[in-house]
């Protein structure tokens, strides 16, 4: 019997989650909750409308496909933990797929809470692969852990060109958090593998070994791991500068790059993609470190939201819709053994 199966990792209830209808009304609240935030930051949201509408069609174009793009870079590096983990004699599907995944991914994260887009891919490549789910979460583990380290190295190149006090400190202090936490889990996971084993029952301990290869081994072959991030990351920058372009405003590059990573951090707030957190904060950002006006803050974040929140959703579900009708086209399952 194969594992996905007899369902060892616990993740069938996984798909049930994500689109169930608690999801439905957590949107309903987190609209609510915009609700609240444009009432209270008196934003005209007509003048703010009309300046999104006025935007050069030709710039968001581009910014659309530059926003894409960074699927197939982070497809890339992901296929390459996965054959860390794995090892490189194992079967480990292609780009396209892997870009698939992630793209599905924040499709689920953008419309549940507490990110489980994340569980969400792990299960999808479990069953397609009949890989191990609790391996490739360590996979994913380890490409938080990397994104993570490179939105602080951007963060400390750009910080020193901005002006805006406590803000831009508490950004960065976030990050650095984050980056400390997650290094002393990975501490922890390497110093206390034996204690933790000898505690587990057997069953546990089993899937806490697969988890811990996936998260370790990941971290082989670096330079090409870190230039896919890095090249991830210059899309979704390049993104919000052709959105900037776009609206014909006027913001220094180095503020761009503050805005792309401050807005990657906001999404971490277990809404459905952020939602709440990052129109709030990142019109906020944007109004303290810029001359931008409210309105103008609020029409760039309605623009680029839209690319990066809406189209999600509108795209991801009709890929989800399309592997169910094309499964032997899209889901490329793994090859059956001879």
């Amino acid at each position: 019997m194969s594992r996905f199966k007899a369902h060892p990792d616990g993740a069938v209830s996984i798909k049930r989650r994500v689109f169930s209808l608690p999801t439905l009304v957590s949107l309903v609240l987190a609209g609510a909750f915009l609700a609240f935030l444009v009432t209270r930051f008196d934003i005209d949201l007509a003048a703010a409308w009309d300046q999104a509408k006025a935007s050069n069609p030709w710039y968001l174009a581009l910014a659309v496909a530059v926003h894409y793009t960074t699927f197939a870079f982070r497809g890339a590096r992901w296929r390459l933990l996965l054959r860390n983990a794995q090892g490189s004699a194992s079967h480990v599907p292609g780009v396209a797929y892997c870009s698939q995944l992630v793209l599905l991914g924040w499709f689920a994260n953008s419309v549940s809470w507490f990110r489980l887009g994340d569980a969400y891919r792990a299960y999808l490549y479990r069953d397609e692969q009949d890989a191990s789910f609790s391996r490739t979460i360590g996979t994913i583990l380890a490409e938080r852990m990397l994104d993570a380290i490179l939105v602080l190295l951007l963060l400390l190149v750009s910080v020193p060109f901005l002006v805006g006090g406590q803000a831009t400190w508490i950004v960065l202090g976030v990050a650095i958090a984050l980056v400390a936490a997650m290094s002393g889990a990975l501490l922890v996971m390497i110093f206390a593998k034996v204690r933790v084993l000898r505690a587990l029952p057997a069953r546990l301990a089993e899937r806490y070994q697969r988890f811990h290869q996936g998260a370790l081994a990941s971290f082989a072959q670096l330079p090409p791991v870190t230039l896919w991030g890095i090249l991830g990351w210059l899309a979704e920058t390049g993104r919000l500068f052709l959105v900037v372009r776009a609206l014909g405003l006027e913001i220094d590059i180095p503020l761009v790059i503050f805005i792309t990573l401050a807005n990657s951090l906001l999404t971490l707030v277990p809404t459905p993609g952020g939602l709440g957190a990052v129109e709030s904060g990142v019109a906020g950002l944007l109004v303290r470190l810029s001359s931008l006006s409210i309105n103008s803050a609020a029409a760039l974040v309605l623009v680029d939201r839209a690319i990066t929140y809406l189209s999600i959703i509108m795209v991801g579900a009709v890929l989800f819709l399309a592997r169910q009708a094309l499964p032997g086209l899209l889901a490329a399952r793994r090859p059956a053994h001879p």
